[in-house]
Order: structure tokens, then sequence, then C-alpha cells
């Protein structure tokens, strides 16, 4: 027997469909309550008057009295007459009708399943190895040595991570006493690998306590080297500004590295025991923006706007003062004539590149 064809109704099949349900429905509940309530007036007759005596000779034919009037109306149904003729042909396209309803009918429910299964499959976010085409090349196999391996869902595996899911499961209840061992001696590796994080991370935290260390006695000695050195450009000023000292080294042999210029450069650091003192080695190079700010300032940066009046005063008293000892014109008058003579141009560059930079200094908001 060939198979039905199911067509997938249209709006307006749809809607047409679910109108005649209705019509049927109401039909059919009309006919029910009909039949019951022609039922009932029979029993209610047959127990209020007695039905008179049938004879042999009588026939549903006497009982029938005739049309019922064009005016008359009643709320029961009549029965149909006995010369009544059915329209054949109105009822046989009913029922064709009615059928081919039903098969649109069918063929909807038919669709709206094949809908549902095919919502359902695509829910699933996992697609199989062997389906994902290109993906396969890039998906990361799951990890057959861990534990964890074995509580994946399996309908989410393909075919070859389902198969050594099974055996996995399958070695863990016939195989208990080595699966035991097994786990032993994972737990004992994963305490041991606990164990030298802990040391790995103890190491690295001394090796950052050590270098923090380094670092802070590398600044400490920084500090003292800048320290020691203002000292003694302060201590060289006032042995030069001491008229003894003057009256004593008038000589004419002063050299250039002789003068304290404002830079770490132009004086010696500290004496350490058994170690010979190195010369003073300065140079013209030596007395730019830079190396003068450092040294007369702990940063080199103008100070902020926010910055205390207490410290911008003290940084406007530096410039002044170190600019009242380097004037070119003060400078020359007081200590020129203690200078050789092959080193007073080289003196006379260098205090105006003091006072170039101090000039700078004092418009930055020195």
């Amino acid at each position: 027997m060939p198979n039905k064809l199911h067509l997938k109704r249209t709006p307006e099949e749809e809607a047409g469909r679910r109108l005649r349900k209705k019509e049927k429905k109401a039909i059919k509940r009309r006919r029910h309550e009909h039949d019951s309530d022609e039922g009932k007036s029979r029993r209610k007759r047959s127990r209020l008057s007695p039905s008179p005596p049938r004879y042999k000779w009588e026939s549903d034919d006497e009982e029938f009295i005739g049309p019922e009037p064009a005016g008359f109306s009643s709320t029961k149904p009549q029965r149909p007459h006995h010369n009544y003729k059915p329209d054949y042909d109105a009822i046989q396209a009913e029922l064709e009708e009615a059928r081919w309803r039903e098969k649109l009918s069918s063929a909807f429910d038919e669709d709206e399943a094949l809908d549902s299964l095919e919502a359902r499959f695509n829910s699933f976010a996992h697609v199989p190895m062997h389906w994902g085409g290109g993906a396969q090349k890039t998906r990361s196999r799951p990890n057959f040595d861990d534990d964890d391996f074995t509580k994946l869902d399996p309908m989410t595996m393909d075919e070859e991570d389902y198969i050594e899911w099974v055996r996995r499961g399958m070695y863990r209840k016939t195989h208990t006493r080595e699966y035991e061992e097994q786990q032993q001696k994972k737990n004992e590796r994963a305490s041991r690998r606990a164990k030298e994080k802990v040391i790995q991370a103890e190491t690295e935290r001394l090796e950052k306590a050590a270098a923090e260390e380094r670092r802070k006695k590398k600044r400490e000695k920084e500090n003292r080297k800048w320290a020691y050195a203002r000292e003694e450009y302060h201590r060289r000023w006032k042995e030069l500004l001491n008229p003894s000292t003057q009256l004593s080294a008038s000589d004419g042999k002063m050299r250039f590295s002789d003068i304290p210029w404002p830079v770490l450069s132009g004086h010696r650091q500290k004496k350490e025991v058994n170690v010979m003192e190195d010369p003073i080695s300065v140079s013209l190079d030596d007395l730019n923006r830079d190396a003068i700010a450092s040294f007369l300032f702990t940063s080199c940066s103008a100070p902020e706007t926010g910055a205390g009046d207490r410290e911008r005063k003290e940084r406007k008293d530096k410039l002044r003062e170190t600019f009242l000892r380097f004037h070119p014109d003060k400078f020359e008058g007081r200590f020129m004539q203690r200078v050789r003579p092959a080193d007073q141009e080289k003196v006379k560059i260098g205090l105006a590149n003091v006072v170039r930079v101090l000039n700078d200094l004092m418009e930055e908001g020195g």
C-alpha cells in the first residue's frame, strides 16, 4: 500500500481546519444533547401515561399525522419524514472534505514532531570528531590518564573516546587493587609536587628578599656617596673663602680640578681602609644641567605646584648661593689670580656653563 503524501498546511488552510474542527465538535455536541433530551422525554412520558396496547394490524404509518405547519416552531428537533430522500452527493462531498482535512491535520502534526526533533538535536553543543570536518585538527584530546575523564558525559564523546571511557570503567571494576595502588602513587606524586612547589615559592621569596636587600644597600651606599660629596663641596668652599687660605695660596698654582665644582665627579669619595685615594677627574662635559641639578637637589626636576613653601624656599636659596659663588665677575676678582695661567680659560668656560645651568633652573621655578 503506497504511503500517504503529507503536505504542510498554509496559515489559511490551518485556520480553515481549526474552524471546521470547531464546527464538527458543535454538531456532535448538538446531536448528543438532542439524543439525551429525547431519551429523557420518552422515559418521562412512559412513567406519566401508560402506553396503549398495540395490535398486530397497527403500524407506524398510523402514527404519522402530517407535516408540521409553517408557522409552528418547536425547540425539539423533528424526526425526518419517511419519504425524505437524503442528498448523497452532498454527503459524499462532506465526507471527502473531512478526509482531506484529516490528512492535512496529520501532516501538520508530523511537521510539528519533526520541528521539535530538529530543535532537540540543535540544542547539543557538542559535535563529534568524525562530524567536525576541519575542526578535528584543532580539537583537544581528553587526558586518558586523568580520573576526571571517567566523570565526563559519554553523550559528548566520539567513538574513540567512548571506547576508552568504557575500557577504563571496566578496568577499575575488575582491577580494584591495582587501581588503588595507582591512586596511592598518584597521591604521593601530587604530595611531592606540592612540596616542591612550596620549596620553589620559598626560594623565590628568599631570592626576592635578597635582591631587595642588595638594592637597598646599593641605594644607601649611593646616598652616602652623594652626602659625602656634598659635605666635601661645602668644606672646600669654606677653605677657599678662608682669608688665611687665600693669603697662603696666592701663588697661581690652582688647577681646574681644584675648584669645588657643583658636580659629583668634582669631589673625592670617602677613603676606605688600605685603598689609595683616586685623584679628582672633572671636565667641562661634566658641568651639564643633569649633573648640577642632581648634585644640588635630591630630584633633578622642578618642584611640583603643590610642593611646600619651605621646600621651594630651600631650593631658591641653594640656587642663589651657588650663583653667587660661581658668578664670573666675583669669581675672577677673588680667585682667578690663584689659578694657573694654563687653566684660566678653561675655568672661565666652566663658570659660564654653571651660570647658564643655574639660570635655567631658576626660570623653571627653582
